[in-house]
């Protein structure tokens, strides 16, 4: 049973143990959620090309060392891919000692989270991931979802803040809030707000709040 979160790192950092593409790709995956503190562990080998360049722009620290389990202390979320399954398994037998969070590149069986494909349009974020069980159908669902999805979500999803923050003013009570947005989500809101517009749009988001603003905190 795998259940999709959000994981918040605010004030929290990564390690990453490896030098080839997968670590890469989870050094990108961390830098483009703008995880402030990522170290990649490698020996001092050349890395790949994508991994220098991330730490040449400062997103993330490259660290040269063998592996060792004091490396792992202190970080919130540790992701191990250094190739060497056995290896592997044994570096996160030690991360958990240290109440990490752990991610094993290819060894569903063993990771406590998964690095999800995903597509991204400025804040918003839409993950796509099968468990573990097949990595390529999760990208190629990505890429799907990459085409269809319009370019100007940023800008929808700032209107959508406009009228949470009308809603919150006006409608005191949670579950009244909570009701009104059901409401407006049975009422088609948003595909009127694509269809009309932003201004027709928000007429229903003003009857919904002359309905539910007197409401108590029982909803009545």
């Amino acid at each position: 049973m795998h259940l999709p979160v959000a994981l918040n790192m605010t004030g929290c950092s990564a390690l990453i143990i490896g030098e080839g593409v997968a670590a890469a790709d989870k050094a990108a995956y961390l830098a483009d959620f703008g995880v402030q503190t990522v170290v990649l562990v490698a020996p001092d080998v050349d890395v790949a090309p994508s991994i220098q360049d991330l730490a040449d722009n400062a997103q993330i620290s490259v660290r040269r060392s063998t592996y060792e389990a004091a490396l792992l202390d202190g970080y919130s979320l540790i992701i191990i891919a250094t190739g060497d399954s056995a290896q592997d398994r044994s570096i996160a037998t030690d991360a958990r000692r240290c109440g990490a969070i752990v991610n094993v590149v290819d060894d569903p069986d063993v990771c406590d989270v998964f690095a999800t494909a995903y597509v991204k349009r400025g804040p918003v974020s839409i993950a796509v991931s099968t468990g573990g069980r097949s990595p390529a159908f999760a990208a190629a669902l990505r890429e799907n979802l990459d085409r269809m999805l319009s370019t100007e979500i940023d800008a929808q999803l700032r209107q959508y803040v406009v009228w949470r923050d009308h809603v919150k003013d006006l409608v005191p009570s949670p579950s009244a809030r909570e009701q009104l947005w059901r409401e407006l989500r049975g009422a088609g809101l948003y595909d009127v707000f694509l269809r009309d517009g932003a201004h027709v749009a928000s007429r229903l988001v003003d009857e919904a709040i002359a309905r539910h603003a007197g409401r108590g905190p029982g909803g009545k």
